[in-house]
């Protein structure tokens, strides 16, 4: 069954906090999934997606940082972990979730950068994720004329 944008939406906030606390606990990505799912209210969320969206930019976090830092104006480990966790996800729902217009994964990023970035790295993030479509998404972004 193919959920809601919403229910995606909810699915991504999650990921993000998630990713966020991967950042800090000295645990798996699969337990912090485990603790999202039975300590938060995920009714309304695609939880399917969440546990998906955290376990697999996990997995891809190296080859994903190796594609966002020549895009950076500074070093990776001086991007504050809000950002850190925005640009993780929005590179992998970029690289593989093709299925997704990459228009819809940067609004998404920028979207969530607004809630828990600093007062302007909803500028940050969509200028990244931008060029990185470029890479990920040449197809669909030269149909567009970029």
């Amino acid at each position: 069954m193919k959920s809601s944008p919403s229910a995606r939406h909810r699915a991504r906030k999650l990921a993000v906090q998630a990713l966020y606390q991967c950042q800090y606990v000295n645990t798996s990505p699969a337990q912090v999934v485990k603790e999202f799912i039975e300590d938060n209210d995920l009714k309304r969320a695609d939880v399917t997606y969440f546990e998906s969206l955290v376990l697999g930019a996990s997995r891809d976090q190296t080859p994903l940082w190796q594609a966002i830092e020549p895009l950076l104006d500074r070093g990776g480990d001086e991007i504050d972990p809000v950002e850190r966790s925005i640009l993780l996800l929005g590179a992998f729902e970029l690289k593989t979730h093709i299925e997704i217009p990459f228009k819809v994964v940067i609004s998404e990023a920028v979207d969530i950068a607004k809630i828990f970035g600093a007062t302007d790295s909803y500028k940050y993030i969509n200028s990244i994720l931008d060029r990185l479509a470029l890479a990920f998404r040449a197809v669909e972004t030269s149909a567009l004329g970029r």
